[in-house]
């Protein structure tokens, strides 16, 4: 099972006028150039940080999973 996490959100802040905004990720990984809504100016985006959290995530996820689902005998539950 993996997890699907495009439709979350995260909030970004400015470099520049330090306004907070949020972004999709999906919206972050398809099309990663952003400009605030505030200042107008560009906001970059470190996609290889970002596919980096999200696979930390989703393996944390699938291994806190294969724990939950697992029997006190070892066994999994599906």
């Amino acid at each position: 099972m993996s997890l699907n996490l495009d439709s979350e959100t995260i909030i970004i802040k400015c470099p520049h006028c330090s306004v907070k905004f949020e972004e999709t990720i999906s919206r972050l990984k398809y099309e990663p150039k952003l400009y605030c809504p505030h200042c107008k100016r560009h906001v970059g985006v470190n996609l290889l940080e970002l596919y980096t959290v999200l696979e930390s995530v989703k393996k944390s996820s699938d291994d806190l999973l294969k724990k939950l689902l697992a029997r006190p005998n070892g066994r999994n539950l599906t």
